[in-house]
């Protein structure tokens, strides 16, 4: 399960010099949430009878982040890894804050966020080295994982 975000949404991200709002976004889906542990496992028994357990790796979840290269969002981004590489005291997990506007037919809009806090690089930015046409080369990819979330509507 994953939830995807343009550049039509709004991302926050707080780190250790404070909050900004992305902006520099590569083409189609900039930003994808996913859950890749279950919250809960389920055991069926004898009868019929079940045992279940909450599965705490399931409230992370991976952040995968796809910016121009180079951009300002790139390069604080950058700083954020290169610290967090080099075991500076400057630098803080980040929070991100993920806003989709929901229009409904009455003419309301809902505004449905994903807060996700305590994130770490998990993933070196990518890099591509295709210069015969491929779009990608003009993007950084980031991936991070952040240990909980919540959700509000």
């Amino acid at each position: 399960m994953a939830d995807a975000y343009t550049a039509q949404d709004t991302l926050q991200i707080t780190d250790f010099q404070g909050s900004f709002t992305l902006s520099d976004f590569a083409e189609g889906t900039v930003a994808e949430l996913a859950a890749n542990n279950e919250l809960a496992t389920v055991t069926t028994g004898y009868n019929g009878n079940g045992l279940g357990a909450h599965n705490e790796p399931g409230r992370q979840r991976v952040l995968t982040l796809r910016l121009v290269k180079a951009s300002e969002d790139d390069k604080r981004l950058n700083e954020t890894f290169e610290l967090w590489k080099k075991r500076d005291m400057r630098f803080k997990p980040i929070k991100c804050n993920f806003t989709k506007n929901v229009a409904h037919s009455d003419g309301n809009v809902t505004h449905d966020t994903i807060e996700c806090y305590f994130g770490l690089p998990t993933g070196v930015p990518a890099v591509s080295t295709d210069t015969t046409g491929n779009v990608e080369q003009v993007v950084s990819i980031y991936t991070f994982t952040f240990a909980d979330y919540k959700r509000i509507i």
